[in-house]
């Protein structure tokens, strides 16, 4: 049986506002969360009903959400989105070695959900298919970390990796966007292809 950890993350986008929250929450976090050993940490409190876990995966793509979605939030909400993006470029810029470090580490974590997400679908079909919006996340992650990092991926990780991507490709037919369409100018097709299409289960 496999034992990877199965991070909480949402399966319907929260709102720009929630996502806001979020970030503001685990910035506050931030130092402590990097002296950590673990790749993940619950926010407690949290800031909204299953509000998903810190990690720097996560902070990466909520910032690249509000970055595309953020003329949703009112004037006050936008000059907080503000102060925290500024907040985020600072402390990317003060402890670089410790996020890369960290990213690295998220990494294998990614990785692994990955992987056992790709060989669900091939055991369980459809029923697993179906999430397929939702788990590509962890996908998209790998790719911003592997950014963060600035360096290749180990080799067994890079293996494995390729061997889910491959086990997709078998199964997966180009098409449209799948996540929120303001996502799409961040995320190109030919960087994230996994994002730009669907599961054939014939």
């Amino acid at each position: 049986m496999r034992s990877v950890r199965r991070s909480t993350h949402p399966t319907v986008p929260p709102p720009p506002d929630e996502r806001l929250s979020w970030l503001t929450a685990s910035l506050e976090e931030l130092p402590s969360f990097l002296l950590a050993p673990a790749p993940f940490r619950r926010l407690d409190p949290p800031p909204f009903a299953n509000a998903e876990d810190l990690s720097l995966g996560a902070l990466l793509l909520t910032v690249d959400a509000l970055t595309v979605s953020a003329n949703g939030l009112t004037p006050e909400r936008g000059a907080a989105w503000e102060r925290a993006r500024r907040r985020w470029e600072s402390e990317r810029a003060s402890h670089a070695a410790a996020i890369a470090v960290k990213a690295g580490e998220e990494l294998r974590q990614r990785v692994n959900l990955w992987h056992a997400y790709i060989q669900d679908i091939s055991e369980k079909g459809s029923e697993t298919a179906r999430h397929y919006s939702s788990e590509v996340r962890h996908r998209v992650i790998i790719a911003r970390l592997a950014e963060v990092t600035g360096r290749p991926l180990e080799v067994s990780l890079d293996r494995r990796l390729a061997e889910a991507d491959h086990a997709l490709r078998s199964r997966f037919e180009a098409g449209a966007f799948v996540w929120e369409a303001p996502l799409s100018r961040l995320y190109p097709q030919a960087d994230f292809w996994f994002l730009y299409g669907r599961l054939s289960m014939g």
